[in-house]
């Protein structure tokens, strides 16, 4: 008897181990979930960024360039 008791206290241990590691499982795929969204809002972030440099120079430029033509008139 003594061999079944514990046996069922092994089993019971094991379970409430795998129950535990289930949980930090899921915590971290919460946790990667949103670190991937916060990956994603950054880059998003920085390609509206470099794209509005971008217009700005190129605003700049044009700018430049119009003056130079009048001062050359």
């Amino acid at each position: 008897m003594e061999g079944g008791i514990s046996n069922s206290t092994a089993t019971g241990t094991t379970e409430s181990e795998l129950e535990a590691l289930q949980r930090e499982h899921e915590e971290k795929n919460m946790k990667i979930k949103e670190l991937k969204r916060q990956i994603e809002l950054t880059k998003n972030r920085l390609e509206k960024k470099k794209k509005e440099v971008t217009e700005e120079q190129m605003g700049g430029f044009n700018i430049s360039k119009k003056y130079n033509s009048l001062t050359e008139e």
